[in-house]
């Protein structure tokens, strides 16, 4: 195994504004945007592959994805995690509430990444903490 972190940093995928991660790069924090990464226009797929490749964790606020068999097969096969963003049920949220999630979550995220031997999920909301899934398809449970 090499001395490099497994996990290098995040990707925010086209559901999250680029912005987010051009600001929260200012204060150190080590995350990419697709545009950045010059991945616009690229679907999941291709996103999954290229956070393999690059040892980043994947975010974005497309719950639909961990139901897709072929994501799954593909996160298992790149050894990629994986955070989803949960908007609340009764109504979706602002941008500002989306950044305000990403704000709270991102440094314990960061800990808990760090020296991962394996891929980890994690769903965060805008109340409570992140909750961490057993698997790239189970919903999140206490761990």
């Amino acid at each position: 195994m090499s001395d490099r972190p497994r996990i290098l940093g995040f990707l925010f995928d086209e559901n999250i504004p680029p912005a987010f991660a051009d600001a929260l790069q200012l204060v150190g924090y080590k995350v990419i945007s697709t545009r950045a990464a010059g991945l616009d226009g690229k679907d999941d797929p291709d996103l999954i592959v290229y956070c393999g490749d690059q040892r980043l964790v994947w975010v974005t606020k497309d719950m639909d994805a961990r139901k897709k068999a072929t994501y799954a097969g593909l996160v298992h096969t790149n050894q990629v995690s994986a955070v989803f963003l949960s908007p609340p049920r009764a109504r979706g949220w602002s941008v500002k509430e989306q950044f305000e999630v990403i704000i709270k979550h991102l440094r314990s995220l960061e800990g808990r990444y760090e020296g991962a031997r394996k891929p980890r999920y994690f769903v965060c909301r805008a109340t409570g903490q992140a909750r961490e899934a057993m698997s790239f398809a189970a919903r999140p449970g206490r761990v």
